[in-house]
């Protein structure tokens, strides 16, 4: 019998250890819960073995643990913090299933059980609304402090999200009042309001559904602490209160676009002026006209065909390691070739135009030693 299905508060039990192989051990009771069904492993020690695995291998539960120990009876302890984690996870998702099912008509194709985040996945794309919803439901379960009852083999089960019936020895099935029913092999809490807190964090979209993004627990307090936290400097900043927030935070973009807006176009009117400084370099009859600038380096490439444009030769612009070429008549893919063989880099192009990076600073006495060498 698998004690965390019917004793699920059950942390620390006398066991017997049966050797399958090294340090690979199957235990008598069931304590540990396996990774499966969406659900991590149990963590804990058998003896003074820590237990580093627990999965499902040929229909039994093997526990692989950092020690062999001898065959015989052993206290056996469950790491009481993280299966209340992953245990609450798992019983509000069953409610989240539940409620979407029998209230909204979302049948639900994916569970996973993370140590950071947890997902749920319906069938159907849901907005907000509908989220914000089914999260209001389930808190409802959570104060009602619903009993989590298993039972067996009832006949009128099915898989949830597939409408075949369950072919099984023995199935084991959970419920939560009328809100849910469902086959399940996890661990579980003993009642929904030992959960505390069911938060729903993010919604994505996931072929023809939504995968939704939840924390239960403590987790789902931390995360909400994260949140209130990060309001509380969103409002200090804005100097507004929350509900003005999306406003300010409107305004402050569309002042910030403008402001973008206008930089560009200023630099547009100071680019000529820098067009005048380049220093130009003589190669084999062509000019070359450099750079080194403090122009936004959006700005480069536009500053480099202004430069091949006005001395009707070549232009080359470098800002922070990063390089722009352009040329109306010696390729422009060829010179930077040279420089990034010289000073090492990467980057490509054509022959009118070329840009890349490269790996070390490069000076004007550098550019030029380079392009006039064995020119």
């Amino acid at each position: 019998m698998r004690l965390y299905w019917t004793k699920p508060e059950l942390f620390e039990i006398d066991v017997e250890v049966e050797t399958v192989n090294g340090c690979d051990v199957v235990v008598d009771p069931a304590i540990f819960h396996p990774n499966e069904g969406g659900q991590p492993a149990d963590k804990g020690t058998i003896g003074p073995a820590t237990v580093c695995s627990v999965e499902i291998r040929d229909g039994r539960i093997v526990h692989t643990l950092d020690r062999p120990l001898s065959d015989g009876k052993y206290i056996a302890r469950v790491d009481k913090e993280h299966r209340l984690y992953t245990a609450s996870q798992h019983t509000a998702q069953h409610i989240l299933s539940g409620i979407a099912e029998k209230q909204f008509s979302l049948q639900t194709t994916g569970v996973h059980i993370g140590l950071d985040t947890c997902t749920v996945d319906f069938d159907k794309r849901i907005d907000w609304d509908t989220a914000t919803a089914i999260e209001c439901r389930a808190m409802d379960v959570v104060t009602l402090d619903l009993p989590v009852e298993t039972a067996f083999n009832e006949s009128d089960v099915r898989i949830r999200g597939d409408s075949k019936t369950i072919e099984s020895d023995m199935i084991r099935v959970v419920k939560i009042g009328d809100y849910d029913k469902s086959a399940c092999c996890g661990a579980h809490l003993k009642s929904t309001g030992q959960i505390g807190l069911i938060r729903i964090l993010s919604l994505e979209n996931k072929k023809e559904g939504t995968r939704v993004s939840f924390l239960a627990g403590r987790k789902a307090l931390e995360y909400a602490q994260s949140e209130a936290s990060v309001l509380r400097e969103l409002r200090k900043a804005a100097g507004c209160a929350t509900p003005e927030l999306p406003a300010a935070f409107e305004k402050a973009l569309k002042h910030s676009m403008e402001l973008a807006k206008e930089v560009n176009r200023l630099w547009t009117l100071w680019l000529p002026g820098f067009v005048e400084t380049a220093k130009i370099i003589e190669i084999e009859g062509e000019k070359v006209g450099v750079h080194l600038s403090e122009v936004p380096q959006k700005f480069s490439a536009k500053l480099a065909a202004m430069i091949a444009q006005s001395i009707d030769g070549a232009g080359i612009v470098v800002n922070e390691r990063k390089i722009a070429v352009s040329s109306c008549r010696i390729s422009a893919k060829e010179i930077l070739d040279r420089i990034i063989a010289a000073v090492g880099g990467k980057g490509g192009g054509s022959p009118t135009t070329a840009n890349g990076g490269l790996e070390n600073d490069i000076t004007f006495d550098q550019i030029q030693m380079i392009l006039q060498e064995n020119s």
